[in-house]
């Protein structure tokens, strides 16, 4: 094993016991290295260069990935180089700057998609936890990993709060809304009445949790019967993001509600709909008001 092999081992550790970071972050960090190294002739932390570093993403882009793609191995790359150069490993701190992605109005569901979800009338339990759980993305703007990540006991259904386990293990309350309520609540009376073993809110009937892969397959069939073009769950957190500003809410309380370490994150919510846009402008256009 490379020094630098056994450093990024120590990094590993230190991130995971120290810093609490989850088993999937860990396994991010070790997908970067492992394409960096793959990709550069490197064996110890001396052998780092700025050419060496621009050569690896060069090599992602020549390879055929998209920016977006690129920066998920150098925001990984980078954390590793920060904590070497604070450990001394490293004289020069070389931040390999992020590939310039296309910045894209944020996709969410229309008014009208909104409203056949809440008219939709589940029959079976399938389709009961399917409309449930897209009715608490769509209410409290959770990810789709956190809600998967429910507890029964995380719900407290008299104080309209769930108790969230996000990015990095920490925990945070989110509001939700009466009608929520009324829907968790019948929810929760149907997995009752057919005696299901499971502590999820959204689990399985043999009481395990509920696969990502699964949610989503039986969200695409959701939206397919209520005629939704065919989406994923951000756009739920998207539609609550958007939701939320337009009706006078404000960047930092919407910030703690969906987790973000910085408020930077949640400011790409500010974009404004084309229908927002012109109202103001219809009443501030020079030439509307001298005619």
């Amino acid at each position: 094993m490379s020094a630098l092999s056994t450093l990024f081992e120590r990094f590993l550790r230190e991130r995971r016991y120290l810093k609490n970071v989850t088993p999937k972050t860990v396994v991010w960090y070790e997908t970067a290295f492992q394409a960096f190294m793959r990709s550069v002739t490197v064996a110890a932390p001396d052998d780092l260069s700025k050419s060496v570093l621009q050569d690896f993403v060069v090599g992602l882009r020549e390879r055929g990935l998209s920016p977006v793609s690129c920066n998920t191995y150098l925001k990984a790359l980078n954390a590793f180089l920060t904590w070497l150069h604070g450990e001394g490993h490293l004289r020069e701190r070389f931040p390999v700057p992020l590939q310039r992605t296309e910045k894209r109005i944020i996709q969410t569901l229309s008014e009208d998609h909104l409203r056949r979800l809440l008219a939709f009338k589940p029959r079976t339990t399938a389709q009961w936890r399917a409309y449930a759980l897209a009715c608490t993305l769509t209410d409290t703007g959770i990810r789709i990993e956190e809600a998967l990540g429910l507890h029964r006991l995380d719900l407290d259904f008299d104080n309209l709060l769930l108790k969230v386990k996000g990015k990095g293990r920490k925990e945070r309350l989110v509001p939700f809304s009466f009608e929520l309520r009324r829907i968790l609540f019948r929810w929760e009376q149907r997995t009752q009445r057919e005696r299901w073993q499971s502590d999820w809110l959204f689990g399985t009937r043999d009481g395990t949790r509920l696969g990502q892969r699964n949610a989503l397959r039986a969200h695409y069939g959701l939206l397919k019967r209520l005629e939704i073009p065919k989406s994923g769950f951000h756009r739920l957190r998207h539609t609550f993001a958007t939701s939320y500003l337009q009706n006078g809410g404000d960047v930092v309380r919407l910030s703690r509600v969906l987790g973000h370490s910085q408020i930077t994150t949640t400011m790409r919510y500010l974009h404004l709909l084309t229908t927002d846009l012109q109202k103001p402008h219809q009443q501030l256009s020079i030439l509307n008001r001298l005619r």
